[in-house]
């Protein structure tokens, strides 16, 4: 009884300081890079098509926590077909199943949240859009 009311307190304090991270790959989800725990490259575009575009982030919180993300745009007027990957030298890392974006949506691969370490610091996104593979290594 004791075990479950730590378990719930802590699970409780974890909502209460927003430490709680997006759930990771294997699924194509939706983004908001809109808060000062993001820290994104430029787009650039996908070898496939000017109307992809594609970049990877790290999304850090209070804790010292990081996950690494690697985000697509389809900006063209037809579906496409995109699979990818994201890694980092800290340990997060994620793949996602392929999965269709349709035409103006915006989605991300999450990697884990793990203890985030800036030594050696790199991402690694790969972007796979109708079966061309792009990798992106920041």
């Amino acid at each position: 009884r004791l075990k479950a009311l730590a378990v719930a307190a802590a699970a409780a304090a974890a909502l209460a300081f927003g430490a709680v991270p997006a759930d990771a790959a294997p699924y194509w989800q939706t983004v908001n890079t809109g808060s000062s725990n993001w820290f994104c490259t430029a787009y650039k575009h996908h070898s496939v098509s000017d109307h992809v575009n594609w970049k990877v982030c790290e999304v850090t919180n209070a804790s010292n926590d990081a996950q690494v993300v690697v985000i697509v745009q389809n900006a063209a007027s037809t579906a496409i077909s995109i699979g990818g990957s994201v890694k980092s030298s800290y340990g997060s890392s994620g793949t996602c199943f392929t999965s269709t974006l349709n035409p103006g949506f915006t989605r991300g691969c999450y990697g884990q949240t793990v203890r985030y370490s800036s030594d050696g610091w790199w991402i690694q996104g790969t972007l796979t859009v109708n079966g061309v593979t792009d990798i992106w290594t920041s």
